[in-house]
């Protein structure tokens, strides 16, 4: 029986989806192709250049699709239209589409007739290619290094890129370059599960509590890849990771019994039929948790049964290049042009002349009262000053609080923000600004709000029990912005953003923002009603 492996099925779809890249044509000798390395250097520069502010046709196809249903509720139309603006604005080139601009990934496919001048590293000519990028396009440095098991430091230069190499028959050079966000990244789940599962019942019983507990906070609407089987739970995950990006998307609908893995059409239908009940929706809940499923079964030992889910958020940003006897080619990405989607303004105008406006000012509290005067699942727009400042600035801010008993008076009397935003170029007051993930400040929101800060705060995605327990015995508000929005927020929604405080911290130090007219959803209010929660 001749060896399976999923490599060989892998598909970067048609040439058609390709365009030339102006890279110097590989050399041809002995039968082999020889890459020059700076080629290979300059097209991951690119690469992680380009999906800084473009996504792939399919990723705008489906807020395209989210806008234009007769099951989408306002809330989702408004978002996936938000969503929809973000791209054109990116695609500018000014701000990125999001602020986190991921973790650098890339998965490569060599020929074993491939070759590089001088036998350089591949990975060390892809990590310096992607250095070059992030430091061009004034990228958000996210990587933390270890000092010790505890302490770590930001790296300062988005290194290092997470780039898996595999070797494979022919005469190409295969790359696909991936910005991974931290929000859809801590969505990916991996089990060892019983194969009693392996029943329709029980395996959609597991999947609608696995898919139920992916939440809004990694800023769907997802593509949700579910992979069951592995000879290993590693090969588990990265077929999950491949099939979210959709390169598996050219599996087999069936197989025999010699370990050929294969898409299962039937559950994937029934994964989107449990996201759909889920009621999360685009974030602000509805119907459209999920915008694709892909469902992949694989060969396993007897004794064990893996399970993976990943997703790919709104934030979808992958792109392909390939090196071969023809020369470099680039995957062409999509650019939206104003006409091409329902008018936004139309939408913002309805959600805007419907919501009502606050005024934020630390001179002032009545702000603070209107907040919790409204109810779970109001719409609002926030205007002035806030604080912000994220995981880091948090764990140290508790230290100060553990030690002087008070926080500083500067993180007092106004709402939070909960955002690390990317670098501001020259001529702009903000680079790509939007929320991070509420639930990892979950634990300091009691000892804060105890001590007078934090009643009120700005972020993306559910908040825990802990959370809601300190909103609701401080009378605290949190409210949720739309995340994947940063170039439509770094647009027309900041008016200004400046360090204050923990310099030294890099994308991760506290700033003082104005916002303007920022649109922002009660998601849990001053008496703990929740829009997340079923219960």
């Amino acid at each position: 029986m001749p060896h399976v492996s999923i490599e060989q099925f892998i598909s970067f779809g048609p040439e058609s989806e390709f365009e030339p890249l102006a890279l110097p044509r590989p050399l041809q000798a002995n039968g082999r192709i020889i890459l020059e390395p700076e080629s290979i250097r300059e097209c991951a520069k690119l690469a992680f250049s380009r999906i800084a502010y473009k996504m792939p046709r399919s990723q705008l196809a489906a807020f395209s699709a989210v806008l234009e249903s007769p099951e989408s509720s306002v809330n989702e139309k408004f978002v996936a239209a938000s969503l929809l603006e973000n791209a054109r604005i990116a695609a500018k080139g000014t701000y990125p589409i999001c602020q986190d601009t991921g973790t650098a990934l890339v998965y490569g496919w060599r020929g074993d007739q491939v070759d590089i001048v001088h036998n350089e590293e591949i990975e060390d000519l892809l990590a310096g290619g992607t250095a070059e990028a992030y430091a061009q396009e004034s990228l958000r440095n996210s990587q933390l290094g270890p000092i010790s098991m505890i302490e770590e430091r930001n790296t300062r230069d988005n290194l290092p890129a997470g780039i898996q190499i595999r070797s494979v028959r022919g005469d190409s050079l295969a790359l696909v370059f991936v910005a991974k966000g931290g929000g859809s990244t801590s969505r990916t789940s991996l089990t060892m599960e019983s194969p009693a599962i392996l029943r329709q019942d029980r395996l959609e019983e597991t999947l609608r509590k696995r898919i139920q507990s992916l939440g809004p906070s990694g800023c769907p609407p997802y593509t949700i890849a579910m992979v069951l089987g592995g000879t290993s739970p590693s090969e588990t995950l990265y077929a999950a990771e491949l099939a979210a990006l959709g390169l598996l998307d050219n599996l087999p609908q069936s197989a025999g019994d010699d370990g050929t893995p294969l898409r299962d059409r039937f559950w994937e239908e029934k994964m989107l039929e449990i996201a759909k009940e889920s009621g999360i929706g685009a974030q602000w809940g509805g119907v459209h948790l999920a915008a694709a499923t892909r469902a992949i079964r694989l060969s396993r030992h007897a004794a064990n049964l893996p399970l993976a889910v990943a997703v790919s958020c709104a934030a979808n940003r992958h792109i392909a290049v390939i090196a071969g006897p023809k020369g470099w080619a680039i995957q062409k990405l999509a650019h939206y042009a104003k006409d091409s989607y329902p008018s936004f303004e139309t939408l913002r105008k309805d959600v805007f002349d419907a919501a009502p406006h606050i005024e934020l000012s630390k001179s002032s509290q009545d702000w603070l009262a209107q907040l919790r005067s409204f109810d779970a699942g109001t719409i609002v727009t926030l205007s002035g000053p806030v604080i912000v400042a994220r995981d880091a600035a948090h764990a140290r801010l508790l230290k100060i609080l553990e030690k002087e008993k008070h926080l500083p008076d500067w993180f007092l009397g106004l709402p939070v923000f909960y955002a690390g935003p990317t670098e501001a170029k020259p001529g702009h007051a903000t680079g790509a600004f939007g929320p991070t993930t509420a639930s990892r400040m979950d634990s300091y929101l009691e000892p804060f709000m105890n001590a007078g800060g934090s009643v009120v705060t700005i972020a993306k995605g559910s908040r825990g029990a802990e959370a809601k327990k300190a909103i609701i015995a401080h009378q605290g508000v949190y409210c949720a912005a739309i995340g994947g929005a940063a170039a439509l927020n770094a647009a027309h929604h900041i008016r200004s953003l400046s360090i204050i405080q923990f310099e030294d911290l890099g994308m991760e130090a506290v700033r003082a923002a104005t916002l303007e007219t920022l649109p922002v959803i009660i998601a849990i209010d001053a008496r703990g009603n929740d829009i997340y929660s079923k219960e």
